[in-house]
């Protein structure tokens, strides 16, 4: 065995044994392009993955690289992703004149001499690409594209795994939410202590910026914010949402998400939100008995893709709301013909005293 063969089996292991060690999908990426450069002496490595409902390449992790280079734009029509999505390695020499690369200028201007596209592969599927780049221009060995296609495969299954795991706990975590919402609606009347709780259980089980609850005064024909958490005085107090067409469409029943609110046409405070820090808004109904009376508001610091699971999560959050209101509706009712009833048996036994 050859040293270099000591060298690539010995990371082997040490990548196999740190990817058994956690289930965190960033950790398992971070490891890999990290050891990957260590390694095979590179300028550089990234890991981007499929996202199955854009089906573009997200880069999920990066070494040796600048935020320049990183973010130049999206990579999905490179013809050397497009190749390596296919199922096999794919080496270019010389990565400033290849025509198969989409952006050679910056690839020159970041120092890129060589790239090798090594698919990520889970069960045959390719659910991912990992780049190997250098500075100086070299022909990769079979051996070190062997090992390179070997860490990807392990690492293919244990990002895999890791997702499981992680959507697994979410959804562990979505239900513990749920249950304290579920405790509260059956402990108090208080709609403020049970709102209260709802968007700040929206808010940590969701891992977002905020989330606050706007419902419909009808006398005053507006909406009147009555619980929220993670947002500032100063953008909750920066005016009214009337012209807000987000909320308007969230108001005729379906969940309305502005992805980008500085960019939206919908969005009434583009600016305010900027100084917050908010990047999307997404607006979930809260539905009484057929009749849209408000909306949950979910406030997030930068684009994100909510999965089926979140979303089911966010409506069960806005029904409990709806349920909340109208357990405290029911009461008051309850309490008013209470009142009423006991008023007049005051007075019937009154008069039926005079006679």
């Amino acid at each position: 065995m050859t040293s270099k063969e000591r060298l690539y089996l010995i990371s082997f292991q040490e990548i196999s044994k740190a990817i058994s060690s956690t289930l965190s999908v960033r950790e398992v990426m971070d490891l890999i392009v990290n050891k990957m450069a260590e390694v095979m002496n590179l300028k550089g490595c990234t890991i981007r993955l499929v996202n199955p409902k854009t089906n573009t390449l997200e880069l999920v992790a990066s070494v040796g690289l600048s935020e320049k280079y990183l973010s130049k734009g999206q990579v999905d029509m490179d013809k050397s992703i497009a190749e390596a999505l296919s199922g096999r390695p794919v080496a270019i020499y010389d990565a400033t004149t290849d025509p198969r690369i989409q952006y050679p200028q910056e690839a020159k201007e970041e120092g890129i001499a060589t790239l090798v596209a090594i698919p990520i592969l889970n069960k045959g599927k390719v659910i991912g690409v990992m780049r190997l780049l250098t500075s100086e221009p070299r022909e990769f060995l079979m051996d070190e594209i062997d090992f390179a296609c070997a860490i990807a495969e392990l690492g293919g299954q244990a990002i895999i795994n890791a997702q499981m795991y992680e959507a697994k706990s979410k959804e562990l975590e979505f239900l513990k939410g749920l249950q304290q919402v579920f405790k509260a609606i059956n402990s108090t009347l208080e709609v403020q202590k049970v709102l209260s709780l709802l968007v700040k259980t929206a808010t940590t089980a969701l891992d977002i910026k905020a989330a606050a609850v706007r419902l419909l005064d009808e006398k005053r024909k507006q909406m009147e914010l009555v619980a929220h958490f993670g947002l500032s005085d100063r953008y909750v107090t920066k005016g009214p949402v009337e012209t807000d067409k987000s909320i308007a469409e969230a108001m005729t029943g379906k969940a309305v998400i502005m992805y980008d609110v500085a960019s939206d046409a919908r969005a009434q405070y583009p600016q305010a939100a900027a100084e917050e820090g908010i990047r999307s808004i997404i607006s979930i109904p809260i539905v009484l008995k057929g009749n849209v009376i408000g909306v949950l508001r979910l406030y997030t610091s930068e684009r994100r893709e909510f999965s089926e699971e979140e979303v089911m999560f966010m409506t069960s959050l806005a029904e409990q709301a709806a349920l909340a209101l109208e357990n405290a509706r029911m009461y008051q009712k309850l309490k008013k013909e209470h009142e009423e009833l006991m008023s007049d048996l005051y007075r019937f036994s009154g008069f039926t005293r005079s006679i």
